[in-house]
């Protein structure tokens, strides 16, 4: 838990302003709603504020974003000028004169009302200092998701330390679970209810269903609801959770099902239910991703199986082509490069050989924990695998499903961090590996695995000192 909290605080001094994916919106979204009170969207007002123009303006954010031959401006005049007549010039209606629409206006609000606490507890100092704050409070989420995780791994292996500290090793330690909580994002809190709804829906199946941990896992998913409408793939693994639990309660009398199922349900009504409620009363979308992608108007069956094909595989005559961001497949330069290493806006990244050697290991992990599994398949809770691969793949749909839409309109949409909310799967995976070896050989792998990491966080830090610093 020391070392992640080290390591993101590390991510959040390196990482230059607004060089994280959105982090200008994201970061507009919170001086929105503490300046003015307002949640952003409105036509007639600018997306961002004077203040914050100002600040991209003079540090040179928005033309070094994405575009690897611009350098960020590190003249100590220029700073020292900002800080005398730059920054307070502006004032609070500097400050307010925003709330238009951004890439995060439509977002849930509960990740920026938490960040905001940041905004305000540093709201006299200058917009870089505060920008600062609100990334160091994003870090504490790094820490529910690794604690998560480690219960998570706790469920299934029977508390087993070693197997749970490598599942939490990985949550800690894999360099785009650092950089992405140590920004200014709700993808910081989103890997942290995953986790934490997963370790709940285990823990359910594990444990039998009362009315109080169904309330609990319920309201942790309607709260990720809140956080980002990404978090909808996680409402078809709850009900599964839900059916299998009162399946297992067996017999179990009427009034006493729909207790458990009034407590969940409840649950979900109280967190989710309620920001549908306000957002229809301010006339706004609750779930804007969601809804904007949830049309099949022009969709071709053929078509969406031939777009999935060529994700994974190689096109094949007949199909239609699908222009993407990728060179070569879609499924590793987008996903498994973005998960494990793709920095700034995505434009920060290894030289490929790098990623080979990743891919083999990955693949190493990979056929060791398919082989365990295997091996356990007799005495393994099968609903816990149905729970986890059913979490798993709604998001892969879900994914696939907005990519698809969104390529079919000229424009791209997915990226490796979004596979990120499965890093307690992930963490799983690994653990099922290690314990494919004898238990002699364990402690050694798993030392491995962590000086690995380490490695690849210290290659991955020194790659953002050269793209910035340099």
């Amino acid at each position: 838990m020391i070392a992640a909290l080290l390591l993101g605080l590390t991510w959040v001094l390196v990482t230059p302003a607004f060089q994280a994916p959105d982090e200008n919106a994201h970061f507009g979204y919170v001086q929105s709603l503490v300046e003015s009170g307002d949640l952003p969207g409105d036509v007639a007002k600018p997306p961002y504020s004077s203040e914050q123009e100002a600040a991209m303006t003079v540090s040179n954010s928005n033309q070094t974003a994405a575009v690897l031959a611009t350098k960020m401006e590190w003249s100590r005049r220029t700073w020292e000028r900002w800080l005398d007549r730059g920054d307070p010039s502006f004032g609070h209606a500097g400050r307010a004169d925003t709330g238009g629409p951004n890439p995060a206006a439509f977002n849930p609000p509960l990740y920026y009302v938490y960040d905001s606490l940041a905004y305000r507890a540093t709201s006299s100092g200058n917009l870089f200092s505060r920008l600062t704050a609100m990334r160091m409070l994003s870090v504490l989420w790094l820490l529910v998701t690794v604690a998560a995780a480690w219960l998570l791994a706790g469920e299934i292996f029977n508390r087993d330390k070693l197997l749970g500290l490598a599942a939490a090793g990985l949550a800690a330690f894999a360099p785009m679970v650092s950089f992405v909580s140590a920004s200014v994002s709700p993808d910081a809190m989103l890997l942290a209810t995953w986790t934490v709804a997963l370790w709940l829906g285990v823990r359910i199946l594990r444990r039998g269903i009362t009315a109080a941990n169904a309330a609990v896992f319920f309201a942790v998913v309607g709260a990720a609801t809140i956080v980002k409408a990404t978090s909808f793939a996680l409402l078809p693994g709850a009900l599964l959770v839900l059916a299998i639990g009162l399946h297992r309660r067996r017999p179990l009398p009427l009034q006493r099902a729909a207790r458990l199922a009034g407590a969940a349900a409840g649950a979900l009504v109280v967190t989710a239910g309620a920001w549908f409620a306000v957002a229809h009363a301010l006339s706004r979308p609750a779930a804007a991703q969601v809804s904007s992608a949830s049309t099949t108007a022009g969709t071709s069956i053929r078509e969406l199986f031939s777009y999935v094909w060529q994700y994974y595989l190689p096109r094949i005559p007949g199909q239609n082509d699908f222009p993407t961001a990728a060179h070569t497949l879609p499924a590793y330069d987008i996903w498994f490069k973005g998960v494990w290493a793709s920095f700034g806006w995505t434009e920060v990244v290894f030289r490929n050989r790098v990623y080979i050697v990743l891919l083999a290991l990955t693949l190493v992990v990979i056929v060791a924990a398919s082989s365990e599994l295997w091996r356990t398949r007799t005495t393994a809770d099968r609903a816990i695998g149905a729970f986890l691969a059913l979490v798993t793949l709604s998001l892969l749909a879900g994914l696939h499903w907005s990519d698809y839409r969104i390529i079919k309109g000229g424009g791209s949409f997915n990226q490796g961090r979004y596979l990120l909310p499965l890093i307690g799967v992930a963490g799983l995976v690994l653990a099922l590996a290690v314990r494919r070896l004898a238990p002699a050989r364990r402690p050694l792998a798993v030392a491995g695995v962590f000086g690995g990491l380490m490695l690849l966080q210290v290659l991955s830090i020194a790659l953002m000192v050269q793209r910035y610093y340099a």
